[in-house]
């Protein structure tokens, strides 16, 4: 019984740990969204093989057994057969047939642009299966930022709180000793049922951020993990891009592959053998086996098709306008990095100035604190300042949040693992 107490005291004190930033980043593998996009990316590579699958040869083994209702010969005769007396003639009712084809491209040009798109496309579909594990480790770490900034608003909002309540006990004896007038509580309370306003609609977003986070993860936490900035985001090419630069690739070959089919010749390869039996000949009532087969060098070549035409023209289009969405997105990613770069280099800054901003209001309101207990300010100046305090917290913590969705965003565009970024 001592022992099974002990137990439940560990897994309680166990359940009682927070869960960390590693964790929740480790927990989105296991989620189906990423497997889905495992799967898609293993798909992509499927369609390469089958792709790749045209240069090998294709084997058929048939048998049929077919009844006419006149005499049939065995096999193809040429004007020239000759047979001699006595020697059935391969005609019969009854032919039964088995044997084996097969074909092999010699020279198929469009076999190798095709095979290279497939390539670039499996390639977009698993640096898109990265590209959203990003994504969704920003999420993540924007999410517990946000949660993170409301826990600390909370903590202040109910510290102001107390506060206020100590103020409406000594307003209320004040008030009770005919030396302040009654609306003097009703102030009081007021502020107090804002602040209860206030404070229900942030657990309201509260619960919202840890169903998101329970999305991503499939784990629900109690409170926000802590974060660390172990090194700054490795910068380099636009990580973003590369699905869509994979993409364009793969419309480039699929682009040769139709223009290679259009003007290009084929050259393929047939085997053919199959042994005949004729069951009862018509001649000489006996059975008659002949084995026939042929090999056979195809040439084709493409003189004119319109609609083929057409439809490389419109490729062509898609390759240009794919060409400029690469360009538009790349801009834009630019111009977003500078502002992100600049912003956190200017929200650091603030985070100092803030919580300057912070001592100087917690002071300020010790002051207004005294002056109001000793009837030298106003209630309502005296609530201004508690006021201030609870503004200068709140944007304090919010800078911080917004430091680290900043530092998620530019996690996504160079294509950083948040996991080795933040602890």
């Amino acid at each position: 019984m001592k022992k099974f107490s002990v137990f439940m005291l560990v897994v309680f004190a166990v359940s009682l740990q927070a869960v960390t930033i590693t964790q929740l980043f480790d927990a989105i593998k296991k989620q189906p969204t990423t497997k889905i996009d495992e799967i898609s990316s293993k798909m992509a590579q499927i369609a390469q093989k089958r792709v790749n699958a045209g240069y090998y040869p294709k084997l058929d083994l048939f048998a049929n057994y077919t009844h006419y209702n006149s005499p049939t010969n065995l096999r193809p005769l040429s004007p020239t057969t000759r047979f001699n007396p006595g020697e059935p003639l391969p005609f019969s009712n009854s032919i039964e047939k088995i044997g084996i084809s097969a074909s092999m491209p010699i020279f198929v040009k469009e076999l190798g642009d095709l095979s290279q798109k497939a390539k670039y496309l499996a390639k977009s579909a698993r640096l898109k299966k990265e590209l959203n594990f990003y994504q969704n480790e920003a999420l993540i770490l924007g999410s517990n930022a946000s949660l993170g900034y409301l826990d600390n608003l909370l903590v202040s909002l109910n510290a102001t709180k107390s506060s206020l309540k100590k103020t409406r006990k000594d307003i209320e004896i004040s008030v009770n000793s005919g030396r302040m007038p009654g609306i003097a509580i009703d102030k009081i309370d007021e502020k107090l049922n804002q602040l209860d306003i206030v404070i229900n609609n942030i657990e309201i977003q509260k619960a919202n951020l840890v169903a998101n986070i329970e999305n991503l993860t499939g784990i629900e936490i109690k409170k926000p993990a802590k974060l660390r900035l172990v090194r700054e985001i490795t910068k380099g090419d636009f990580f973003a891009l590369k699905p869509l630069q994979e993409v364009i690739k793969a419309a480039q070959s699929d682009f040769r592959a139709s223009k290679a089919k259009r003007y290009y010749p084929k050259v393929a390869l047939n085997v053919m053998w199959s042994e005949n039996y004729a069951q009862n000949d018509v001649k000489y009532g006996k059975s008659v086996h002949d084995g026939y087969g042929f090999y056979q060098l195809g040439f084709s070549m493409p003189l004119y098709n319109r609609g083929e035409d057409i439809d490389m023209q419109l490729k062509k289009v898609e390759i240009m306008k794919n060409k400029m969405k690469l360009k538009k997105s790349e801009q834009e990613l630019k111009a977003q990095v500078n502002a992100l770069q600049k912003e956190l280099k200017l929200l650091e800054r603030s985070r100092k100035l803030k919580s300057e901003d912070i001592k100087r209001s917690e002071n300020l309101l010790k002051y207004a604190k005294v002056s109001f207990d000793e009837g030298r300010m106003t209630e309502e100046d005296y609530l201004v300042y508690e006021d201030k305090v609870l503004s200068a917290k709140s944007s304090y913590f919010e800078t911080t949040s917004k430091r680290w969705q900043d530092i998620a965003k530019l996690a996504v565009i160079y294509g950083n693992d948040l996991k080795g970024v933040v602890e």
